[in-house]
């Protein structure tokens, strides 16, 4: 373990990072999929088959789910700007 770099931290950064970073666009992109398949355009682009409601509302659902880890993502690196400009110490903000 050296002192000026802490490599276990590093590797969970890392991890967590390729896990985000490949979970999210996987998980809108089979929302794009189901979304595609609820409104009843097959493979080849055609609207062919019938409507599917339940494959749309997932496809919703999990579009609201990207969303909001996006959204939070964000209000959770702008924590600290948060809390000194509107007084809301969120999400661990220390004031400060």
């Amino acid at each position: 373990m050296s002192h000026w770099f802490n490599y276990q931290a590093s590797l969970k950064i890392l991890i967590f990072g390729l896990l985000i970073g490949s979970a999210l666009p996987a998980l809108f992109a089979l929302a794009v999929r189901l979304g595609a398949a609820g409104a009843g355009v097959s493979g080849a682009g055609e609207a062919v088959e019938h409507k599917k409601p339940a494959l749309t509302a997932i496809s919703w659902l999990i579009y609201g789910l990207v969303l909001t880890a996006v959204f939070i993502g964000v209000v959770y690196i702008a924590r600290d700007f948060i809390g000194l400009h509107t007084g809301w110490y969120i999400l661990g903000a220390k004031p400060g």
